[in-house]
């Protein structure tokens, strides 16, 4: 997909005080079928036949009378039949009747009621910010990639509605956001009005966040990994974290996603907040938990020095029973490997060193420490195989229910005086970490501000 920017004249709307009489008397007709679906009613049926029966209607009137994709209600803050639809209509079923309208007057899509702050307050950031109508950006986004090019998108991207919508609401699937940064790979390089990037938006939401298309869209735009949210500071990593220390039922996809990011951004187990926190931190008074245990551990292998260090108002790993007794055990799976690949060097550069040689004693010395070479590797693959077996048990025994308490429990005001002298912002502005707001709009361009 193009990443240049379209320009598209919007359509003028038209108020309801023009429109005659029986155009009008529609047009209302219309705006309270909308607020009079039962949505209270006994049965789902009775609903979808509620929500099918407005489509037909909608569609029909706008049919008949092609101007009423166009008026907007002078008296209800400038209110067209897009927004109340995507306003007061809030099932899947209503769909047809939404992407009718969209399909003949897309400019709709960018007209502000008259009521709206700089945040939006058109149909697009209604569809965007909707638990089931969001499911439709990714349509918008292949059919009308112009509106979002729009300066009212691009001030205030309704991507940023979208993202955190899906964040919050478990039944909105990944499929929709991959469909909507495949047609408008632009969304990649946005930020919020708060600085956020779209791969901190996606995260640390009540709705787990789905590996795969994590992962993809890390493939997508590599560059979005080393950006920071500039509300904290805070990295993708980070963000990942403090999603599993904050909901209980966050699982295995955060999981492959920390592996992920400790794989392909190494650095980020090891970027330190303007509190000097790492990552991990975060995570330490949760540790009663086998899917945080299990992010603790791979923080813990990744970044081993990490143990030691602590930050403003959080404690250093070292100080806490799970981590303390897990240490060791990482310590030892650490030196086994470096001991296997030396060992397996050995057993594999020795014959080869020696087999031209017609020097017995060489030879000889050759052979047995080969043969202890292997021994050895055999002694070290069986204790490392049984180490997994010993992690499991000791997590186990600190598997429990959630305990009231924060980050500062049982903290030492020495440890405060220590870091005082810490500041917010030492940690300096880098190149990766930096937000770009050279983003300046043409007053040429129409705000769709009506």
């Amino acid at each position: 997909m193009s990443n240049t920017t379209t320009i598209v004249e919007t359509v003028t709307p038209v108020p309801n005080t023009e429109l005659d009489e029986a155009t009008n008397s529609i047009f209302h007709e219309l705006f309270d079928a909308a607020y009079e679906i039962p949505w209270y009613a006994d049965t789902e049926a009775e609903i979808k036949g509620a929500c099918e029966a407005l489509n037909e209607r909608i569609i029909q009137a706008v049919t008949n009378h092609p101007v009423l994709a166009r008026v907007v209600h002078k008296q209800l803050l400038n209110w067209s039949l897009l927004f109340v639809a995507c306003e007061k209509l809030h099932r899947e079923w209503s769909h047809p009747a939404i992407k009718f309208l969209i399909e003949k007057n897309p400019s709709a899509l960018l007209w502000r009621r008259r009521d709206a702050d700089d945040g939006g307050g058109t149909p697009i950031h209604a569809i965007a910010d909707h638990s089931c109508h969001c499911q439709l950006m990714g349509w918008i986004a292949e059919t009308y990639p112009w509106v979002l090019d729009h300066r009212l998108c691009r001030r205030h991207p309704p991507t940023f509605d979208f993202l955190d919508r899906y964040s919050r609401n478990p039944s909105c699937p990944a499929s929709p956001v991959r469909r909507f940064f495949q047609a408008y790979p632009k969304a990649f390089s946005q930020k919020s009005m708060l600085g956020d990037t779209p791969f901190c938006a996606i995260l640390g939401g009540y709705n787990e966040c789905d590996a795969d298309l994590f992962k993809w869209m890390a493939e997508e735009h590599p560059k979005g990994l080393k950006l920071r949210s500039r509300m904290g500071n805070m990295s993708v990593l980070v963000h990942v974290c403090a999603g599993l220390s904050g909901f209980e039922h966050y699982g295995n996809d955060t999981i492959e996603i920390i592996k992920y990011l400790i794989k392909e951004c190494p650095k980020l187990v090891r970027k330190q907040r303007g509190n000097k926190a790492l990552p991990i931190h975060g995570l330490l008074n949760h540790c009663n938990r086998r899917v945080v245990q299990n992010a603790v551990i791979l923080l813990l292998k990744a970044y081993p020095e990490s143990y030691t260090m602590h930050a403003r108002f959080y404690k250093a790993p070292s100080t806490f029973p799970f981590t303390q007794r897990i240490m060791p055990l990482i310590n030892r799976e650490i030196e086994l490997k470096e001991s296997i690949s030396m060992m397996t060097d050995v057993s594999t550069q020795l014959p080869k060193a020696t087999s031209n040689s017609k020097d017995s004693l060489l030879l000889g010395v050759s052979n047995v420490l080969d043969s202890w070479s292997k021994d050895r590797l055999k002694m070290f693959e069986v204790e490392l195989q049984g180490l997994p077996a010993q992690m499991a048990a000791v997590q186990k025994e600190f598997e429990g229910p959630d305990r009231e308490e924060s980050d500062m429990e049982d903290w030492d005001e020495d440890d405060d005086g220590e870091n005082s002298e810490w500041d917010d912002n030492d940690e300096g502005d880098e190149s990766e970490d930096s937000f770009d707001d050279s983003d300046h709009y043409s007053d040429e361009e129409s705000d769709g501000d009506y």
